[in-house]
């Protein structure tokens, strides 16, 4: 009786170490799997892709519920107003800190009519930041700015969203009434039917994987 036991007690522990062994191997495949999606599928899945391809830049303003519209206001003017390149670095803005705490609303500029300019200028170093950013607002004349309101109500700008894929996502990519592919057309080049970045062919998954190529959900 007292072998049994001990031989029991063996076995129970072996199982134990069994079942620890194979932990790890699912969380192995679900890697794998990914890396795969990520570095095999992306070329097809975007070529076979119903979405328009739209060369544009994407820009960026500032908002803040609590900010009551006031165009003598500097804070309501970095809202409501202004507006930047979106990948403008936040020190090349001169802005006060507590503006990296509010919402980034992402858009891009559609055609600007000819009563309306885009007008921009470099920011000047203040509040410790070295400045040197350049700065967009649009305007009737040298002394009537317009809104970021006022242009999105005149379809000049159309607010965007970006859409990172996954395996969850996919059908966005035949959806093209909501979504499309966002390029920078001052970065990526596309030239009898190839696309080049830095002078360098590249592929659309390389793009994707530099966020040079953005999938964007369109108002």
């Amino acid at each position: 009786m007292f072998k049994w036991f001990l031989s029991k007690k063996k076995e129970s522990k072996s199982s134990e170490k069994f079942e620890c062994a194979e932990e790890p191997k699912p969380t192995e495949k679900t890697v794998s799997v990914q890396n795969k999606f990520d570095t095999n599928k992306m070329d097809w899945l975007i070529n076979d892709s119903l979405l328009a391809f739209m060369p544009r830049e994407l820009f960026m303003h500032y908002s803040d519920a609590n900010t009551a519209p006031d165009p003598q206001d500097p804070s309501w003017q970095n809202q409501g107003l202004y507006f930047w390149k979106e990948k403008e670095a936040f020190e090349n803005k001169s802005l006060p800190e507590f503006f990296e705490t509010m919402d980034q609303k992402l858009f891009i500029i559609n055609e600007v009519p000819d009563y309306i300019s885009l007008v921009s200028g470099k920011a000047m170093p203040w509040f410790g930041m070295p400045g040197g950013g350049e700065k967009f607002f649009f305007r009737y004349d040298e002394t009537t700015p317009v809104t970021l309101e006022e242009a999105h109500k005149l379809n000049i700008i159309n607010y965007v969203e970006i859409v990172e894929l996954n395996q969850d996502n996919l059908s966005v990519l035949n959806d093209r009434d909501n979504y499309c592919f966002l390029i920078d057309p001052y970065e990526v080049k596309y030239e009898d039917q190839l696309f080049y970045l830095n002078g360098e062919k590249i592929s659309l998954a390389e793009l994707y994987q530099k966020k040079k190529l953005l999938v964007l959900s369109v108002e």
